[in-house]
């Protein structure tokens, strides 16, 4: 193996290489010579994008791709790598989801039993005076956001709050009170998706009721993280920062440089989790392996998608969603601060991309970069077959 700058500063890992000055010997170097330019014009196309991480596996043609193109930081100018860890924001619902999932396998939660069964008297009350019913929301629903609970983090006041003052410490409690207090119910429960932060805070308090232990701890422990050498992933200020961990990238909220937004504005159960992309791709293609959980059954159930997201927003199971790529099926989700993982089982591809920028402008670019790449990727295994 060995390591090749590019003209941005982007480093790429060759699990197959190619003889210098030569032509490509191989897919794996013909595929990682596209994902290098795919990188390098993107970037260069996209000034308001700091800096951009893309990390492919694809074992059927023996290719491991982790590259990098711009700035950590725009003010120090120091450059971006694809080991740099990112605040993952949503992606965060696929772990929730999966270690809620194995309490399902385990006995200790019912995906049919009311969602307040496992919570805090105090939040059961808030929610209820709120106008939920919280018999008929059922564990499954808030997985699948078809509760009909409001979202906070979408919510006006929340967003204002959050920008007037960065250092603001917020709780679980405070959230829960700002989807009561600035909306009503999307709709009666299982009638509509909508997606909501607020169900996963929820089944973050789940995690912690019903383990008698600490969120970060029951998601590290029921996923697996140690068994799948996730080694570098952590809910930031609620876990220690592992050894070894490298360094956070600074994540800019269009030109603003949220490093030091308290990470309590996203952190318990709908987002928090900061990790790299490769800690990424070793969990979405563990779980989509079917690897994390005992019963087939289980990660099938979470797969599946709802008739209501379909309808209205696309194709959404249990805290992970599925989209159609050249004929073939991909799983996986996103991030606010730009982060998507992708798992495509039946090629056995693995795609996680992130900037560190939110513009409509660098989501566009992100988006463009997932797609190009999936697509260049599944054509690749599919000729190489």
């Amino acid at each position: 193996m060995r390591s090749l700058i590019g003209r941005f500063g982007a480093v790429v890992v060759l699990a197959a290489g190619c003889s210098s000055g030569k032509a490509p010997a191989s897919p794996a170097a013909d595929l990682t010579v596209k994902l290098q330019a795919l990188l390098d014009s993107s970037y260069a196309a996209a000034p308001q994008v700091p800096g951009i991480i893309l990390r492919v596996e694809a074992p059927a043609i023996g290719l491991v791709f982790s590259g990098a193109v711009g700035k950590a930081d725009t003010k120090t100018g120091e450059a971006l790598t694809p080991e740099h860890t990112v605040r993952m924001a949503s992606n965060t619902k696929t772990y929730i989801s999966a270690a809620v999932l194995r309490l399902v396998e385990d006995g200790k939660v019912g995906l049919d039993s009311s969602i307040g069964r496992y919570l805090l008297p105090a939040s059961v009350k808030r929610l209820k005076a709120g106008g939920y019913d919280l018999a008929k929301i059922t564990v499954r629903m808030v997985l699948h956001h078809t509760s009909g609970l409001f979202d906070y983090a979408m919510s006006d006041p929340y967003q204002r709050a959050v920008g007037a003052d960065f250092s603001h410490r917020w709780t679980r409690v405070e959230q829960l009170g700002l989807a009561v207090d600035s909306g009503k119910p999307y709709g009666a429960p299982d009638e509509v998706y909508h997606y909501s932060d607020t169900g996963y805070i929820l089944l973050g308090e789940l995690l912690e009721q019903v383990t008698g232990t600490s969120m970060p701890k029951a998601v590290s422990d029921l996923v697996g993280f140690d068994a799948h050498g996730i080694k570098y992933t952590y809910f930031e200020t609620l876990d220690s920062v592992p050894p070894g961990t490298p360094p956070r990238a600074h994540q800019y909220l269009d030109s603003t440089d949220t490093y030091r937004l308290d990470a309590s504005h996203d952190l318990y159960g709908g987002g928090g989790l900061v990790s790299n992309a490769e800690n990424m791709a070793r969990f979405y293609r563990a779980l989509v392996r079917g690897e994390i959980f005992h019963n087939k059954a289980t990660l099938d159930e979470m797969l599946t998608v709802t008739a209501q997201s379909e309808k209205e927003h696309g194709a959404y199971g249990m805290g992970i969603g599925r989209g159609e790529v050249d004929g073939v099926s991909c799983y996986g989700h996103g991030g606010f601060w730009g982060t998507y993982a992708r798992h495509c089982p039946a090629v056995d591809l693995t795609v996680v991309v992130a900037d560190n920028g939110t513009s409509d402008g660098a989501r566009k670019t992100l988006r463009s970069v997932l797609d190009a790449t999936l697509k260049l990727a599944i054509a690749a295994i599919s000729a190489k077959r």
